[in-house]
């Protein structure tokens, strides 16, 4: 058996060191097991961003001439639980309306009228908002890794929402109001 180098891997060849193993030893299906059964995972919880692909290329140019009006209006009525027919009509007036053609810039879908394009502007805040919310948990990941790191890795789940709690929250205690209300205790 030939032996590897786990320079790079410094958990594996902690784990190799723990169980009194040499490289050569290291049981390579079961990491192979592993990774296919993440990279599986990873395509069943991101396929819903390719059904969101045709609407997203519609929503950055509503105006191409080779759009498929009734395809876009079906996907986006799918996705976002809206009228099909309601939508057509909409995308149909949007591309005839040359005032929005002539100011089709950013932030583009802040123009349209809230009375005319409401399924619009509804399927424009949906793809937006799906980009914040992706941030929000990526950041919260971010902390939890500082949080629970490896000096901290016997921390109980209570303490460890404790700590997320105070991490992710904006609240910011107004210290000069809590320093007035305490009262001074005299020793006698």
């Amino acid at each position: 058996m030939q032996r590897r180098d786990l320079g790079s891997f410094p958990n594996l060849a902690s784990e190799l060191e723990n169980q009194q193993r040499d490289s050569a030893q290291l049981d390579i299906e079961r990491y192979k097991e592993q990774i296919n059964v993440c990279l599986s995972e990873f395509d069943k919880r991101f396929q819903d961003f390719a059904l969101l692909e045709p609407v997203a290329t519609f929503m950055c140019n509503p105006f191409r001439e080779t759009t498929d009006i009734g395809a876009v209006a079906s996907r986006i009525a799918s996705l976002f639980h809206m009228n099909t027919l309601e939508l057509e009509d909409e995308i149909l007036t949007l591309q005839a309306d040359i005032q929005l053609k002539s100011m089709a810039q950013e932030p583009f879908w802040n123009l349209l009228r809230e009375e005319t394009y409401p399924n619009m502007r509804k399927c424009a805040t949906f793809l937006t908002a799906l980009f914040g919310s992706t941030y929000l948990c990526e950041s919260a990941f971010s902390h939890m890794k500082c949080i629970k790191s490896k000096y901290r890795s016997t921390m109980t789940d209570d303490h460890l929402e404790a700590c997320m709690r105070l991490t992710l929250s904006s609240y910011s205690p107004n210290y000069e109001n809590l320093t007035d209300s305490l009262q001074c205790k005299s020793s006698q």
